[in-house]
């Protein structure tokens, strides 16, 4: 065999190689177009904004403007709102979320929430859902008050919850009276979790799909009452994201305190 035919065979043969090495890539490498399914989604958990110090510490509490800093830091990022039935669909069925999904929440229904938060809120084009007291609705966190545990607060009226929601904030329930759902009797517990339910309905003329246990206080049997009074999601307590793998009635959420400075907020929001 001459050089010149030798080389052309050896281009011949490392040529079929490369050739091959490209094939074999391209049927395993995955599209270009493909994207990761979500393994997880953050749930902020508010209480009350509001600049009155008389109305409790910054266990419960974050300032105004502390709030619209963090609401502006997640606009800024690119974070989209959505509510839990969002999530549910998502881990469940496969639906698509926006690129960066939070889901903002409120418990107990406080009345700043209508008058400092929800502005705030509008502000950013973000939505929320606020978890209500029924029976405390248009008074004062009665709980809390009368157990020592904390100052007075108003509490919102019915009018500005149905103005909330008509504008797109989702309304969920909290129990009729805020209560430790634990420490009362099954029936005592199962009455607090539907008629909450019932009353949010009536008053509201939609369907209440979602539910936020008070104290954070539940178990298996009080998960099971939940899901079986016709709620879609109930959110929890427990610190952490929404897993793929979460139990619906058992969503975790990450708790935000005036005690953070923005530097903290920032930590704690990607800390998991």
């Amino acid at each position: 065999m001459s050089i010149s035919r030798k080389h052309s065979y050896i281009w011949l043969v490392i040529s079929f190689i490369f050739l091959g090495s490209i094939l074999v890539w391209d049927h395993y490498r995955p599209p270009l177009t493909e994207k990761p399914a979500r393994s997880s989604v953050p749930i902020l958990t508010y209480h009350k904004i509001n600049p009155d110090r008389k109305t409790g510490g910054f266990g419960l509490r974050v300032m105004p403007a502390d709030f619209d800093w963090e609401m502006q830091y997640l606009k800024t990022n690119g974070y989209q709102t959505v509510d839990l039935g969002d999530v549910v669909n998502h881990f469940q069925t496969g639906r698509k979320l926006p690129g960066k999904p939070i889901v903002i929440t409120f418990d107990d229904g406080y009345q700043d929430n209508y008058r400092y938060a929800w502005p705030i809120l509008q502000k950013y084009g973000f939505t929320a859902t606020v978890f209500i007291v029924p029976h405390i609705v248009g008074g004062i966190n009665a709980y809390d008050y009368y157990a020592n545990l904390q100052p007075k607060n108003k509490m919102m009226t019915w009018q500005e919850i149905k103005e909330m929601n008509a504008a797109g904030i989702t309304i969920g329930a909290h129990t009729l009276d805020h209560a430790n759902l634990t420490s009362v009797s099954p029936a005592e517990a199962q009455r607090q979790i539907a008629e909450s339910k019932n009353i949010l309905e009536q008053k509201l003329g939609k369907e209440i799909r979602y539910f936020s246990y008070p104290y954070g206080d539940f178990n298996r049997d009080i998960a099971e009452m939940v899901r079986a009074s016709g709620y879609r999601a109930a959110a929890s307590s427990e610190e952490g994201l929404v897993q793929s793998n979460m139990d619906p009635y058992l969503l975790k959420r990450i708790r935000i305190n005036g005690h953070l400075s923005h530097q903290q907020f920032v930590k704690e929001l990607h800390k998991y």
